[in-house]
Formats: structure tokens, sequence, C-alpha cells
């Protein structure tokens, strides 16, 4: 991994936030949060990362939907004081990146939590849950033509020598691990690193 620039914390949140707010699976949720705090979609589709009221609101947010700087949730025993970065991934070495402790995901990783080991398993034809892996094979299809233009996941770890642990994009890592070497040669990513 190479890190590239120090960014704000919020930064990241904003990311996350946009990143979720078109995702089939989790937008509801988060239009839900936005409405029951009274926060406008707008400031998460364009965010003005300058303004520190709309940084508070988002941050809000993202605590109420998925537990962030609350202790619940998926950010449960998570660390407060990550140093985040803007960096790159080579394509490489997204089959090293480890899912979240998720029943799906863990399954599909055959208990190892390792990108590599779901895109084995998906080539292998595993399904878990009866969870068609249709999802993961097209984007990977967009993927390998040049279709799609992969927006930067979300990462965190200990250190740039630590295993680095997905936060935000278990669909785009794994669709780019099931492109093999027809993906990016080199992957954006947000980490945040233990100070």
């Amino acid at each position: 991994m190479k890190l590239l620039k120090k960014i704000p914390e919020s930064t990241m949140v904003a990311a996350y936030l946009k990143a979720e707010l078109h995702s089939e699976r989790f937008s509801d949720d988060l239009k839900r949060a936005a409405e029951k705090l009274g926060v406008n979609e707008a400031i998460i589709l364009t965010p003005n990362l300058e303004d520190d009221h709309e940084n508070e609101l988002r941050a809000q947010v993202f605590g109420d939907y998925r537990g962030y700087k609350q202790n619940r949730e998926m950010f449960t025993g998570f660390p407060d004081d990550l140093a985040w970065y803007e960096a790159e991934l080579d394509r490489e070495e997204v089959g090293n990146l480890r899912y979240v402790d998720y029943s799906y995901w863990n399954e599909l990783t055959d208990q190892t939590h390792l990108v590599k080991d779901a895109v084995k398993n998906i080539q292998k034809g595993k399904i878990v849950f009866d969870v068609s892996n249709d999802r993961f094979l097209r984007f990977a299809d967009k993927i390998a033509h040049g279709e799609y233009e992969v927006e930067p996941f979300i990462v965190w770890g200990n250190d740039t020598h630590s295993p680095l642990e997905l936060l935000e994009g278990h669909l785009r890592a794994t669709a780019l691990g099931l492109a093999g070497d027809k993906a990016p040669e080199h992957i954006k990513v947000i980490v945040g690193l233990a100070q």
C-alpha cells in the first residue's frame, strides 16, 4: 500500500455515506437515519467538507446509522483515534483485504475473512444463505470491460504492514478480485491507521 496524503476524518465519513446512499442494500436505512435527524440528503450527495456544521451532521447520521463513535454495531471496539489517508493498493493486494466479522462473509470465505478466499469460492460456485453471486459477477464483468470507475473503498488497520479490514466497499473489493488481471493495476482507497 502506498499512502498518498493525509485527510481529515470528515472526508472518510462523507465518502462512506455517499457510497452507501447509492447502495441497493443500505440506502433505505441510511435515508431513514438522515430523515430521523432532519438531515437533508443533499449534504450526503454533494458534501461541502469545508463546512464544519455539515461535517457534524454527517457524523451524527453515521453514528445513528452505523454506530460510528458510539461503540456499537460494526464499530463495536473500533479505535477512535485513527489517522486517515488517501492511499493506493496494487490490485494484487486486494485479495489480502479482510471482510468484517459477519456471518455471510465468514461463510463465503470459509472463516478466513479474506477477499481472495471469497473470490475462489465464488469462482467454484459456492452459494451462501441462498444469496446469488450474480451481483459480484456482473460488477466484475463491468470492471473487466472498463465500464465502471471504481470509487475508493474504506479500510483500516494498525499500520501499513498489518492486515487491512474493509469497512465499506465489500462488493467492489470482491468484484475487483474476480476481475483479476483485468482490474485496474492500482486501486484507490481511504485507509485509517492507528496512531
